[in-house]
């Protein structure tokens, strides 16, 4: 990458955050005291819990990526420790997922671990993350009639069943379609040889190893195989799958105190609207174009998925977006924390090519 472009990266990634929630907060009516008056009501206690909450997300986190890195290759838990926070500060606030490069970098300096490695460690991690999630997407989408049976109206009319009805019949279509994709990732992660090779076959039946590119791309992948299949082997994706659906259950538990504390109703279930929103935000955070700091695309997903839930649009971006800066401190602090945490321990050597 040209030093050059960062900038304009960087330029064009806050543009496209200004704009996504510029056009959020002129549709959903929403205005900034809304969002001010949203954010204290969040109590010191609520944020420590929330912290700390947080904080186990980033232990599991790196205790994933230990599991999945081959044991000749494995550094420290501490040195993963510090390493994967660095990085998820870089992946979540640098332009276009350029920041998901550093895992490689970092891991590299404090952990001696080889590229190929953290590669693959961080590819089967993305797959078990996209796989999890989508899972709990359709559980939830597809259980949206029992879930709700204690959100429903007290005068049932029908106007109010042709509402209830729409919303069930859309969640029950999203959740149909998230279970194709929670089946394609997870055997993706199963099948990894396999799916790399028919990446390669692919590329073989449209003649690229004719070309010189073409032949070191095909190479390129036939070593990256062997990399994905050491990662999580001997049981390590089986143990790394159980370590993704305890951090999603932390992700869900994370929003769902600050759901609670910025005045959702305390009689009504927050476990699902909860994760209806975490779970599109963060696949709208998967996008390769992003706003900065995923401003304005996490914003849109939390909306829809609350939305799906019947709650308010303006309601849902206010608390959305107090959300949102509520995680983004927390990125903040614990990165600075993976920071020092490198910069204290001594580098360590590459341990293969």
């Amino acid at each position: 990458m040209k030093t050059s472009s960062i900038p304009l990266r960087a330029l064009a990634s806050l543009l496209v955050a200004a704009g996504l929630l510029w056009a959020l907060v002129s549709w959903g009516g929403v205005e900034v005291r809304d969002i001010r008056d949203t954010l204290e009501a969040l109590t010191l206690e609520q944020w420590l819990m929330a912290l700390a909450v947080h904080a186990g997300i980033y232990l599991l986190r790196a205790w994933r990526f230990s599991v999945l890195t081959p044991a000749e290759s494995r550094p420290s838990f501490g040195r993963v420790l510090a390493a994967s926070s660095a990085h998820n500060l870089a992946a979540y606030v640098l332009p276009m997922k350029s920041g998901e490069a550093t895992f490689v970098l970092y891991s590299a300096g404090v952990g001696g671990v080889p590229a190929k490695a953290s590669v693959a460690s961080l590819l089967v991690s993305r797959l078990l993350d996209l796989f999890v999630l989508c899972a709990c997407m359709f559980i939830v989408m597809w259980l949206s009639p029992l879930l709700a049976q204690g959100g429903m109206p007290d005068e049932v009319t029908e106007e109010s069943v042709s509402d209830i009805a729409g919303m069930f019949s859309t969640m029950w279509t999203l959740g149909a379609v998230f279970f194709v994709v929670a089946l394609l990732s997870g055997l993706a992660c199963v099948y990894r040889r396999g799916f790399v090779s028919l990446s390669a076959s692919a590329l073989r039946l449209l003649r690229v190893e004719r070309t010189a590119l073409g032949s070191k791309l095909i190479s390129l992948i036939g070593r990256f195989a062997d990399a994905l299949d050491e990662a999580g082997a001997h049981g390590g994706v089986l143990r790394a799958t159980a370590l993704s659906v305890a951090l999603w259950a932390g992700v869900i538990a994370f929003y769902s105190v600050l759901i609670t504390a910025f005045g959702w109703p305390e009689e009504q279930a927050v476990l699902v609207p909860a994760e209806l929103a975490s779970g599109l935000a963060s696949l709208a955070n998967t996008l390769p174009i992003n706003g900065f700091a995923g401003f304005g695309t996490q914003e849109g997903g939390w909306v829809l998925g609350m939305s799906l839930w019947g709650v308010d649009p303006e309601l849902a971006l206010a608390v959305g977006v107090s959300a949102h800066l509520v995680q983004l401190g927390n990125l903040i602090l614990f990165g600075m924390l993976g920071h020092l945490g490198m910069a204290i321990l001594p580098k360590s050597e590459a341990r293969g090519a």
